[in-house]
């Protein structure tokens, strides 16, 4: 079991007003929480590279005490496109879970996510193998990055509705962990509270008929042991992601797709 190194907040952080608190906090660009929110970034970014994760704390205790999106590192900016692909991964496979679909089919599935992912989006990088790939190096941080996109659309939504702060393009995952850590932590833990009880409750399927998605994809689904867990005494009280509805559409893409089809990487 791995858990991350980032120093508790010195209080208890309870978000109840979550309208004043993002208009509050993303009004300004002043990195509140420095030691946590460098951590953080440092997880996000390099989940299984001790090395450049070190590096670019190093780099980033360095910055001035406000943040800009002309101060992003060019290689974040192309790591940050790759979170919302995770993320995107991340909530599918919860809104999967949340709704009960495939039962008949083996249940929720990373795979299957993938593949309503892939099917809706059209970007470049979202075929499935590009998008196994991203999960694959950043599964065991999916929980942190899943939380840092949700605030930003989040934001995004409200900011629309009544313009503060930021610029519309500086509402991104990295300032997000910049500038709310706190807030990031808080709906991160309840995203690792998901993903870790899904794993378990997928352990105790019953054996699936004979067309199902198979259940035993261990390289698909977060690991308890190599998942970057929050610590204990970080001090903040989780909060839910708003989870979504599965779309017709979407269970007409399951149920044609062929159970276990990752995609092909292109040569």
């Amino acid at each position: 079991m791995r858990v991350m190194e980032i120093p508790p907040f010195p209080h208890r952080i309870e978000i109840r007003d979550l309208e004043n608190f993002i208009r509050r906090r993303l009004s300004q660009t002043v990195v509140m929480w420095p030691a946590q929110a460098i951590a953080l970034v440092g997880y996000m970014s390099w989940p299984n590279d001790a090395a450049a994760r070190s590096e670019a704390i190093t780099m980033l205790k360095s910055w001035p005490d406000e943040v800009d999106r002309a101060s992003v590192p060019r290689r974040l900016h192309r790591i940050q496109h790759e979170w919302l692909r995770v993320a995107d991964i991340f909530n599918v496979y919860w809104d999967l879970v949340a709704g009960q679909h495939q039962a008949r089919r083996g249940g929720a599935s990373i795979g299957k996510a993938i593949a309503l992912v892939a099917a809706n989006t059209k970007s470049r990088g979202t075929s499935e193998a590009s998008l196994w790939h991203f999960w694959k190096t950043y599964k065991d941080v999916a929980h942190l990055v899943t939380a840092a996109t949700a605030i930003c659309a989040e934001a995004r939504n409200r900011r629309r509705d009544e313009p503060f702060g930021l610029s519309e393009d500086q509402f991104l995952p990295f300032q997000m962990a910049m500038l709310v850590p706190d807030f990031v932590l808080c709906v991160a833990l309840e995203c690792e509270r998901f993903g870790l009880n899904s794993v378990l409750d997928a352990s105790t399927q019953i054996e699936p008929i004979s067309d199902a998605e198979p259940t035993s994809d261990t390289e698909a689904k977060l690991d308890p042991e190599t998942l970057w867990r929050i610590p204990l005494d970080i001090n903040v009280v989780p909060i839910p992601p708003p989870t979504r509805k599965i779309r017709a559409e979407d269970i007409a893409v399951l149920n044609a797709r062929r159970a276990g089809n990752r995609g092909r990487a292109r040569l």
